[in-house]
């Protein structure tokens, strides 16, 4: 319990920089930009203290991420697997965010994330398959979803085939395809409620990102078993 609380406080600043780098990513930047410029980036304090406005999606984002850093301790403990995988939660929240708001998964979140999970493979022994499972699943699922966006053209984007990619390489096999699927069907049976309650018809784009996230976090916290 007291590394869960250990992990909470570690990832409360890390939730106020994904909400600085969602604010930045589409002006084109790295450098995280926060609501209230020179001022505090914690939305949470700014309300508390000022009482000032702040944005639904900067308050979620400043308690899920540390919420999700907690899980990751109280699952694994104080070690390097909670965490790693606190870090690669954290991407799939900025992805999230982003794909819901701005309909982008943004290679310059992406590429990076790939590439510290390829490297990092051989020494997450707790990857199913090892190194070589989780390099080969990364790339077979960055495939499949690349040639899903060129079938439905504009249907899956080139973003959420790196996100496939990124999920492969950090849960390693066969969580990861498990992971997939999972976000898959979520994703199919969310976008099948909203046209069956016309809340969306079939032209209506549905970000498939988070859905695909939602499944990772699963896969990453040790929810998908067998």
């Amino acid at each position: 319990m007291i590394e869960a609380f250990l992990f909470a406080g570690i990832g409360w600043p890390m939730g106020m920089l994904v909400n600085g780098l969602a604010n930045a990513l589409p002006q084109r930047r790295v450098i995280p930009l926060w609501e209230d410029p020179g001022g505090l980036p914690s939305a949470w304090i700014r309300v508390l203290r000022t009482g000032a406005f702040a944005r639904r999606r900067d308050l979620l984002v400043e308690m899920g991420v540390p919420v999700l850093w907690g899980l990751a301790a109280a699952r694994f403990g104080l070690s390097t697997r909670a965490g790693l995988i606190a870090l690669y939660l954290m991407v799939l929240v900025l992805v999230t965010v982003t794909d819901l708001e701005h309909r982008q998964i943004y290679d310059a979140v992406m590429l990076p994330a790939i590439a510290l999970a390829a490297v990092l493979a051989p020494v997450s022994p707790w990857l199913g398959a090892g190194a070589l499972g989780a390099w080969m699943t990364g790339l077979g699922a960055f495939v499949f979803f690349f040639l899903m966006a060129l079938l439905t053209r504009g249907g899956i984007g080139g973003g959420d085939a790196t996100l496939a990619a990124f999920i492969g390489l950090t849960t390693g096999f066969p969580h990861g395809l498990q992971a997939l699927a999972y976000g898959i069907l979520i994703g199919g049976g969310v976008s099948l409620f909203l046209l069956l309650t016309r809340r969306a018809t079939l032209k209506t784009a549905i970000p498939y990102g988070p859905f695909l996230a939602l499944g990772g976090a699963m896969g990453l916290l040790g929810w998908i078993t067998g």
